[in-house]
């Protein structure tokens, strides 16, 4: 079988103030912005080749979906120690969900100046996607 060399390089957020927003998933997430134009800047996190692109629109637009049994992102930040992570967005003056837990996830919901709900994911238990993970990371 031929590899498919592919692998998502951006994930595009709309927001309402670009100035506003960029400085507050700077600060939130300490990512690097490494581009700026009047109606986008590219946010790079550390050692990854996912970015983050910030997209000026003029009203806010929808992030999320209704999958009819629940609202459910179109992307998620993971992360591997959710307490941490919920800790110190929260010091940071985020507005937050509280932390729930389903199905082998640990998870919450973090808030931009947009409203945006952003999901935060800690994987606790064996799903598909935390023994994929692992797989590649033997790979390596």
């Amino acid at each position: 079988m031929e590899k498919i060399v592919a692998f998502v390089s951006g994930i595009f957020i709309p927001v309402t103030d670009i100035g506003r927003s960029s400085e507050w998933y700077i600060r939130m997430f300490g990512v690097e912005a490494i581009e700026r134009t009047d109606y986008r800047v590219g946010l790079a996190f550390p050692n990854s080749q996912t970015l983050v692109l910030l997209w000026k629109v003029e009203k806010p637009q929808p992030v999320q979906f209704d999958s009819g049994k629940a609202m459910m992102p179109y992307y998620n930040f993971t992360s591997y120690d959710i307490n941490l992570s919920y800790e110190q967005l929260k010091a940071k003056g985020a507005k937050l969900s509280e932390i729930h837990e389903e199905d082998g996830y640990r998870f919450f919901e973090a808030f931009d100046p947009d409203e945006n709900p952003l999901s935060v994911v800690e994987e606790t238990g064996q799903t598909p996607y935390f023994t994929h993970k692992e797989n590649l990371r033997k790979q390596r």
